[in-house]
C-alpha cells in the first residue's frame, strides 16, 4: 500500500489518476446523454458512416428504341377518313336525347360511325332514356394508336366513347356515361 501512496504523490501518479477522472467523467456523461432523444448529429453518440447507394449497372445503357406497337403506331385510315375527334364529336351529337325522334331514326343517326357490335348493343335503347340532351364541352382525345378514348362533356356528366381504326377508317365501339 505504501508503494501505491507514494506512485500517486509522483507526477506519474497524478497524470494516471486524472486520465481514470477523465475516463469516469467521459462514460459518466455518455450513459447519461445517451438515454435521451439523440439526433444525427450527436457529437456523444456513434458515428455512422451514410449508406452508399449501388448505382444501377443498366443506367449507362441508355433507351433500347423498341416501343410498344399499341401505343405508338398510327392507324391507317382510307384516304379522306374522318378522325378521331371528329367521329367521337359527330357520334356524340347522334347520341344526345331529341324529343320526337324514333328509336329507328336514333340508330341510323348512329350507324355511319358505330361498330356493328355497338349497334347491336343499342338495338334495344330508347332514345328517351339517353341522360343527356346538350353537349357542353369540346372533346378531349386520348389517342393510343389503333384505339382512342373520347371524352365529351354533357349537360350532368360526360359521354365516354372508346374508338378503334377498323377497315381504314375510325368507328365508336363501346359507350359509357360518368354522371357529374
Amino acid at each position: 500500500m505504501r508503494t501505491v501512496l507514494r506512485l500517486l504523490g509522483t507526477r506519474y501518479g497524478i497524470a494516471m489518476a486524472l486520465i481514470v477522472v477523465v475516463l469516469v467523467a467521459v462514460g459518466f456523461g455518455r450513459t447519461i446523454f445517451t438515454e435521451g432523444d439523440q439526433s444525427d448529429n450527436d457529437a456523444l453518440g456513434p458515428t455512422v458512416a451514410p449508406a452508399t447507394k449501388t448505382p444501377d449497372p443498366f443506367s449507362s445503357l441508355g433507351d433500347d428504341g423498341v416501343q410498344d406497337e399499341s401505343a405508338s403506331a398510327a392507324p391507317s385510315l382510307s384516304k379522306g377518313a374522318a378522325d378521331a375527334t371528329a367521329v367521337a364529336t359527330r357520334f356524340a351529337k347522334a347520341w344526345i336525347r331529341k324529343p320526337g325522334v324514333s328509336g329507328e331514326q336514333w340508330r341510323a343517326g348512329l350507324k355511319p360511325d358505330a361498330s356493328s357490335e355497338l349497334m347491336e348493343d343499342l338495338a334495344d335503347t330508347d332514345p328517351s332514356d339517353v341522360p343527356a340532351a346538350t353537349i357542353t364541352g369540346p372533346t378531349a382525345l386520348e389517342d393510343f394508336g389503333q384505339v382512342a378514348t373520347a371524352k365529351i362533356p354533357a349537360d350532368g356528366g360526360t359521354i365516354v366513347l372508346q374508338l378503334e381504326a377498323i377497315n381504314g377508317r375510325w368507328q365508336v365501339t363501346s359507350l359509357d356515361w360518368e354522371m357529374a
